[in-house]
């Protein structure tokens, strides 16, 4: 039998001996995950840190805000903005934008939410406008809770990105730090911007030409680093390996002992927590990026469960979307493995 045929195997078995429930790749909705963050060790605390209030300071001009117009590009900083804003606290003060490049490492002040600030406004049974909720789930994805470390002469140094960072230099003398800004309005602070965009506020503007597509939240919860997906599809993976061993009498021995050497039958899963990708047993897994390896990479996380009015837990799309991708992934690095084992 053809290694193609051995794979063909397994999307048949899934069809017909799986719960239709849990899909194509055996994803079962509802079920709390065996976090491999919580098993191997918690995510880094310095990715864990709440964001400081920074954004909702006025920068001082002679400190950590520099003079912007007078700052040369030597400087990193860019020239100002011709675009003007108001400032959503007091609309008669404009300003206009500078730019800043500013190095950030973990465990250095953040201008924006954490990981952990992201994945708290996730939980609440809170109604915003699907912008906001969508930005809340697309930062968390790449919040930056895997550290990503570079060799260089052998020594392992850590990546300190670098931020382009804007600044408003304003009629009132002041220089801010902004949170964000739309439609010709700047938001100081966090809380500006989120009370502006609540259900509350967005009801009882009668000023906006185009209305808010408001939604209620869904609670999120059993968040997920891309090795706690990882972790879920093994065990789907292990399943499919061991109905082919046990049903396929004329798989060649060369590839039978392949796929036997993969799985962890007293586990339930497949050897090595980071198998396909790589071979070994690897701790400390929120130091592990596998950006090199896997096209469904990611440095944040991802809400496995929602749960809505009914209050039965389900499985997020996100979620399932990853784990599907993953899945495949894995599933076509295996089957290169047994092209290359000969008769």
């Amino acid at each position: 039998m053809s290694c193609l045929s051995v794979m063909g195997f397994f999307w048949a078995s899934c069809g017909s001996d799986s719960d239709s429930s849990t899909g194509a790749t055996g994803v079962n909705p509802g079920i709390e995950p065996e976090s491999s963050s919580d098993a191997l060790g918690t995510v880094s605390s310095d990715s864990e840190q709440t964001s400081s209030s920074s954004s909702e300071e006025q920068v001082p001009e002679s400190s950590s805000g520099p003079d912007l117009a007078q700052s040369s590009s030597s400087d990193g900083v860019n020239s100002s903005s011709a675009e003007q804003l108001k400032l959503a606290r007091d609309p008669s003060i404009t300003c206009t934008k500078s730019f800043s490049f500013e190095e950030q490492c973990p465990g250095s002040t953040e201008p924006y939410y954490s990981c952990m600030d992201l994945q708290e406004f996730l939980k609440k049974d809170t109604t915003v406008s699907e912008k906001i909720l969508n930005k809340w789930e697309e930062k968390l994805f790449s919040c930056g809770a895997v550290q990503e470390p570079v060799t260089v002469y052998g020594v392992v140094s850590r990546v300190c990105p670098h931020y382009q960072v804007t600044y408003l230099k304003c009629s009132d003398g002041k220089t801010y730090k902004p949170y964000a800004d739309e439609d010709g309005i700047a938001y100081i602070t966090k809380e500006e911007y989120y009370e502006t965009h609540s259900s509350s506020s967005v009801a009882e503007s009668s000023s906006s030409s185009v209305p808010e597509d408001l939604v209620t939240n869904c609670p999120q919860d059993s968040f997920a680093l891309f090795v706690d997906i990882l972790a879920d599809v093994q065990k789907g993976l292990y399943e499919e390996i061991v109905k082919e061993l046990d049903k396929n009498d004329t798989l060649p021995e060369a590839k039978r002992a392949f796929l036997d050497s993969i799985i962890n039958r007293e586990e339930k899963t497949l050897r090595g927590n980071l198998y396909p990708y790589q071979r070994g047993q690897y701790y400390g897994l929120e130091y592990v990026s596998l950006k090199y390896d896997s096209e469904c990479w990611f440095n944040g996380y991802i809400a496995k469960t929602k749960t809505c009015a009914d209050g039965t837990p389900e499985m997020t799309e996100l979620y399932r979307e990853k784990y599907e991708d993953i899945f495949w992934e894995c599933l076509n690095l295996i089957e290169k493995q047994l092209d290359e084992i000969t008769e």
